[in-house]
This record gives structure tokens, sequence and C-alpha cells, in this order.
């Protein structure tokens, strides 16, 4: 596998295919949530709302590694973090406690730019008090899928220094050229920011994920057949970028994916 930028602030975006164990590619989202998955082991609150929660699910032996994951869903409401259960489980039985969180979305009173991150950053917060003083041996990552990715990004951003490695899993890194497509979740854009680019250009500007300054190693995963988060949005300046040949959107979901196993070993190698 690539070796990670050691310094995210002057390294240049690289690109390479990922050498990793073979994998399905191309998933459909039915087989995702068609997929077998435990019950989380614990919720913890991180605010009064109902949907500011963090979901558990433990690692299975010893823990080789913490992630902090925010799902996707085009920052909607109709898509929650029940969807990537699977995946969680997958993770946890792989030796990594993932803390997946839950937070207000578009549609959602408090939800939408910027309240969904600012849910976000509490959400992250509140873990990251709980590892260090739980389990402060064991490395901490951030993780996030597609609209979830562009909130891990800024959350990395606004937390520079805090985790091992920063990962964006077809994550929208550009939401002003996103909100011009016309695909279903590329049309949901307006509705988080509440206008257009041309009608709220400060709020898609804040919302600009910029790395330069952040510490930790940020990698983007991006399958080369994603119909949902075009290849265009894996560019950041300061990441590594890495593209899974055949993957689409999502197959980072899916635990016999080409595009799971390429996260495992980041996690546990990388």
């Amino acid at each position: 596998m690539a070796s990670f930028l050691t310094s995210c602030s002057t390294s240049p975006v690289t690109t390479s295919d990922v050498p990793t164990p073979s994998g399905i590619t191309n998933v459909p989202y039915r087989d995702v949530i068609a997929l077998p998955f435990s019950e989380f082991d614990e919720a913890i609150e991180y605010g009064s709302d109902p949907l500011q929660r963090i979901y558990v699910w433990k690692a299975r032996g010893k823990p080789q590694h913490s992630l902090v994951f925010i799902h996707g869903g085009c920052w909607l409401n109709a898509f929650d973090y029940t969807h990537g259960q699977a995946l969680f489980t997958a993770l946890a039985e792989a030796g990594v406690n993932v803390y997946a969180l839950e937070y207000r979305r578009t549609g959602d009173d408090g939800g939408g730019w910027p309240g969904s991150f600012n849910d976000v950053l509490a959400g992250t917060n509140k873990v990251l008090s709980l590892t260090q003083t739980q389990q402060p041996s064991v490395p901490v990552s951030l993780a996030g899928h597609s609209a979830g990715g562009h909130l891990a990004l800024l959350t990395g951003q606004a937390m520079p220094s805090a985790f091992a490695k920063v990962i964006g899993l077809a994550a929208i890194t550009q939401p002003a050229i996103y909100a011009k497509g016309t695909n279903s979740c590329e049309t949901a854009t307006p509705q988080f920011f509440n206008g257009t680019p041309e009608e709220m250009p400060e709020a898609y500007k804040s919302a600009t994920p910029s790395i330069e300054n952040v510490q930790s190693p940020v990698v983007l995963l991006q399958g080369t057949a994603d119909n949902i988060v075009a290849t265009e949005q894996s560019s950041l300046s300061g990441a590594t970028t890495m593209l899974i040949p055949g993957a689409g959107h999502f197959d980072f979901l899916h635990t016999d994916s080409l595009a799971y196993y390429t996260l495992l070993d980041l996690l546990k190698n990388g």
C-alpha cells in the first residue's frame, strides 16, 4: 500500500491504485442494507436532542484502533446511521472500536448548515474525551462517507492534531460544484445550505474543506465507478487520494467489497 503523508500541509495530492485483497465492486445499496449486523453495544448522549447520539460497537478482543464514523445520506434526515450497521459490526469484529455519530440533518429542527456540522463537532469532542479517559493508548481516527465525509473533513480541519488519520470515503470536498449537479444527492445540496452557491456564497465557502494545516494524514478513498460522487471530488490539496478500481458509491459499506478491505487495511496497517 502507498505510504501515507507525514505532513499534510505541504505535500501534493497523490493518486494510486490500491493493492489490497480481492473483493466485490460496484455494490448496489439494496445489498448493503440486506447484510446481517449486530446491534450497538452502547448509546451515548452528547446533547439534549434525541438525534444527538453516539452509537458504539466495541472491538471484539483487544482494541487495535478506534474510529469516529460520520454516516452519509445527502445530509438528509431520510438516511440515518442504521445503513452502516453491517460495516460497524465487521469493523468491531476486526478489532476496531466504532463510534457512529447520529446528528441532525436537513429536515430536522436544528439541522442543515451549520447545525449538522456543529452536532458532528460536539459528538466528536465527546468521543475524544471518552477515549482519552478510557483507552488513551488506542489510536483514534475519523472517517465519513459521502456527505458524512464532507463533515468529517471539516471536523478534521477544526481539530488539526486530534486523530491518527482523517479518512474521506467518497467524500464531497467541493460543495459549490456538487450543488450544480443533477443526481438526487447533488440536487439535495441547496436544501442543506438553504440556498444555491449564488444565493449563499459565504456558507459554501465556509463549508469547503481546507486541510493544509491538518497535522494528521488525510486520505481520500474514491471508487472509479461512483455515479453519486464523481472522482473530481476526490482531489484536495494536502490529501492522499487512493482510487479503488471499479468501486461504486456504496462499496465502502459492504463488508465483502474491495473498498471495505482497503479501509480496514488503512486502519490496521496504513
